[in-house]
């Protein structure tokens, strides 16, 4: 590993050089923009690194695939990312272009530097660094990069369910979201899953006048009835049925949780609240956060919500709500609770339109992969990992573990201030490289777990 770690501390400036580049390439999934260019990029940049690569057509925008298969009796890793990125507006809040990536304290600054690209970018620089040094991997590695994570991946799990012969591996890996606000690296062992709704309630065909109060309902009025029915004042979700199906948690998930370092005076300043809510079972935030499910307001609109004042009897009131959850919880059945807990409750002609169903996933505590993460993180960072059970977050983890069967483990290499979605995006140059550390270390590891080294 020491000559492999040299290679890559030598080739630094040749990183980030073709980095910059990447980045440059807009992929904007959500409006269609300069996302088969970055694909082709993307893919010339994993030939040149010594991986044979295919571009895979979807409905929207392309896959890229790419592997290096040295013995089909070594074990094989899958590496996931996603090269598309989020729209940059409101480019006004910028501090520089955010499509010319720029580095000021120690960060690069650009769309996409953390979310996704120069995480995935890591994994492929890591393999090039053993095929230069050791002409060959002691694994087998595959990659599976989308271009449509920030659009929901609609087509990964068919290319997935096509491809499942191809895919064919060991255990999936890979680097999104961020570590730990503490600066120590740390492992992701599970995402919640999501049940997205719209619910809209109607009464008049046009906005009226608001003397009308006295004679027509009010949405808006009945939304608020509505909303106070599910959820009780201590915050538990009344829905019936929500909890039935809520896994029960094991002593390894409950203890691996409380060791995870929280400061909740540091965590009140970086979220710029006063006060966190208390919990059904617990009061910790990482317990909280990583295994409750929640059911939250994520918009709500009626009738005039301009400057100055208008007298109205708004025709419609909406509410969006999204339920994440937790393993078992199934987002069709919740989603089946919630249309007959409405209709129990006097609100059978509420409109409902889902927008976005994900499956929630976990890896299990004490799987032997879990250990070859901690040890490629321990060379890599050269600080000792933090093992997360799950994240409070959403990610197509159960496409893998799911449909692929194998377990999912996701190593941040970005700062937990990285600004993701929002202006300003950046990665921390030192995780940066020393993702390229952990990801070589990761080859190691696991051929190390399969034998083959002593």
């Amino acid at each position: 590993m020491k000559k492999i770690f040299d290679y890559i501390e030598a080739h630094h400036d040749a990183y980030l050089e073709e980095l910059f580049t990447f980045l440059r390439c807009k992929s904007i999934s959500t409006r269609d923009e300069g996302v088969e260019e970055c694909a082709q990029m993307l893919s010339d940049i994993m030939e040149k690194s010594g991986i044979s690569t295919t571009i895979y057509p979807t409905s929207r925008h392309p896959v890229v695939y790419g592997e290096r298969i040295e013995n089909e009796d070594l074990p094989t890793m899958l590496i996931y990312g996603h090269y598309d990125v989020q729209p940059p507006e409101p480019l006004e809040e910028w501090n520089s272009d955010p499509f010319e990536p720029v580095i000021r304290d120690g960060r690069i600054f650009c769309r996409g530097a953390s979310d996704n690209k120069a995480q995935l970018y890591t994994h492929v620089k890591a393999a090039e660094a053993w095929l230069q040094v050791e002409g060959k991997l002691p694994v087998n590695v595959k990659y599976l990069f989308e271009g449509e994570e920030e659009i929901g991946s609609p087509d990964l799990l068919p290319f997935v369910e096509e491809h499942k012969d191809l895919l064919k591996c060991d255990v999936c890996f890979y680097s999104d979201s961020h570590y730990h606000e503490n600066g120590r690296p740390q492992i992701n062992l599970g995402v919640k899953g999501l049940c997205y709704v719209e619910i809209t309630l109607r009464e008049a065909e046009t906005d009226l006048h608001s003397m009308m109060a006295t004679c027509i309902q009010n949405p808006a009025w009945r939304m608020v009835q509505l909303l106070s029915t599910l959820k009780d004042p201590k915050g538990n979700i009344t829905i019936d049925g929500f909890y039935d199906d809520v896994r029960p948690l094991n002593k390894l998930e409950i203890e691996a949780a409380g060791r995870i370092p929280s400061d909740e005076e540091t965590l009140k300043s970086q979220y710029g609240v006063k006060r966190f809510l208390k919990g059904r079972r617990s009061d910790d935030f990482y317990y909280n956060l990583i295994f409750e499910p929640t059911c939250n307001i994520a918009g709500l609109y009626a009738g005039f919500t301009g400057d100055g004042s208008k007298t109205v009897l708004p025709k419609k009131a909406s509410v969006k709500i999204d339920m994440r959850l937790v393993p078992d919880q199934k987002p069709e059945k919740i989603l089946e609770a919630l249309k007959d807990h409405l209709c129990r409750h006097g609100f059978s002609d509420a409109e409902i339109r889902h927008y976005g169903m994900v499956t929630p996933s976990r890896t299990p505590v004490d799987h032997p992969y879990v250990k070859v993460a901690e040890e490629a993180l321990r060379e890599g960072f050269l600080q000792e990992p933090i093992v997360f059970p799950g994240i409070g977050g959403v990610a197509p983890d159960y496409v893998f573990t799911g449909h692929l069967g194998v377990p999912t483990i996701v190593i941040p290499y970005a700062a937990a201030d990285q600004k993701n979605h929002a202006p300003n995006e950046s990665m921390v140059l030192d995780g940066f490289f020393h993702g390229i550390r952990t990801s070589a270390a990761l080859v190691y590891h696991l051929a190390k777990e399969a034998g083959e080294y002593e």
